[in-house]
């Protein structure tokens, strides 16, 4: 009987291809058949995942192109390489992960023993509903039973580089932005927020036709909007995360002094009052606040436990997917 598979030996494997793994025996050795598949052309997927049930562990591969944030036309052309492990405690049909666990971990570890374990690298923790450090060359994350006992999953990813806008563009200020939320965006005082000549017909034509205008390829910003006849009126900013919905990202001012590097915890405390709406679920949670200039809705990670995407809706706009 082979002894368990070391995590950290899988995790040296981090931006290794699968030939490579192959050639170091480690698909022998978790015997499995199975092979990441790289995505056919012109599909718009670039990540797949080998679950080996038998051995309580995941790898995760991503496009190499797309991980090193090279030019779009790019993505999909690179080889797909090891970017990820998921270790597991046994559920269902997933036996439990039997090898060494990333800086000692046992998974009948509570979570203040796994915090001390991991307190050389309390300066990066992000806390919610799980822990989240920054370690050498990867970023781990701890999943706890739901009294907080023992441990249930271990997340290792390498963190892809950031997207750069295809343009260096001069950012409306923050302050203008959201004064402008229940304004025209037709108008020329909207026009000066922005370099001249940038902001065009055709955005205030998706506005009016679409509801829509989509600016987070360029500057991470997405503007929804509501039409009275041919002037359509600003009814929400949306502020993205760099590499949210494949875009730049944001890299200004966030609202309510938040910043996307903040943890959940960072997130409520800064809000200091109870959402009028919350929820998790074991990727994503949400908050929504009714501020005295505008609704804000928040929504994060529960991998990184960062935020992901700000928006700021008029006052009076927002409404609960329990009302409909």
């Amino acid at each position: 009987m082979n002894s368990p598979m070391d995590s950290e030996r899988l995790i040296s494997y981090f931006g290794s291809t699968s030939d490579l793994l192959e050639s170091e025996s480690v698909w022998s050795e978790l015997n499995t058949l199975d092979r990441p598949e790289h995505p056919e052309a012109g599909e718009l997927r670039y990540h797949d995942c080998v679950l080996v049930r038998r051995k309580g562990l995941e790898l995760g591969f991503v496009d190499s192109e797309y991980e090193a944030g090279a030019g779009r036309f790019r993505w999909g052309h690179g080889d797909m390489v090891l970017s990820q492990l998921y270790l597991y405690s046994g559920h269902a049909d997933i036996q439990q992960f039997r090898g060494a666990m990333p800086f000692g971990l046992q998974w009948c570890d509570t979570r203040g023993q796994a915090r001390a374990r991991l307190s050389p690298f309390e300066i990066s923790r992000h806390s919610h509903l799980t822990d989240t450090w920054d370690v050498p060359a990867f970023r781990l994350t701890v999943v706890y039973s739901d009294d907080g006992n023992s441990l249930s999953r271990i997340v290792c990813r390498r963190l892809p580089v950031a997207l750069e806008p295809p343009e260096a563009l001069a950012l409306p200020k923050l302050n203008e932005l959201l004064g402008s939320v229940g304004e025209s965006v037709g108008s020329p005082a909207f026009a000066l927020m922005w370099p001249a000549g940038y902001w065009s017909r055709a955005h205030i034509s998706a506005a009016c036709e679409e509801g829509e205008v989509d600016l987070n390829l360029t500057c991470g910003l997405t503007l929804r909007t509501a039409s009275d006849s041919a002037d359509p009126i600003l009814r929400s900013v949306t502020f993205h995360r760099n590499r949210d919905q494949e875009g730049s990202g944001w890299r200004g001012e966030l609202p309510a002094g938040l910043d996307f590097e903040d943890s959940p915890q960072d997130l409520f405390r800064k809000l200091n009052a109870i959402p009028v709406q919350q929820a998790d679920s074991a990727l994503t949670g949400y908050g929504v606040w009714h501020l005295t200039e505008y609704t804000l809705h928040v929504l994060y990670s529960n991998v990184d436990n960062r935020l992901i995407r700000v928006k700021v809706l008029a006052p009076g706009t927002w409404r609960s997917v329990q009302d409909d």
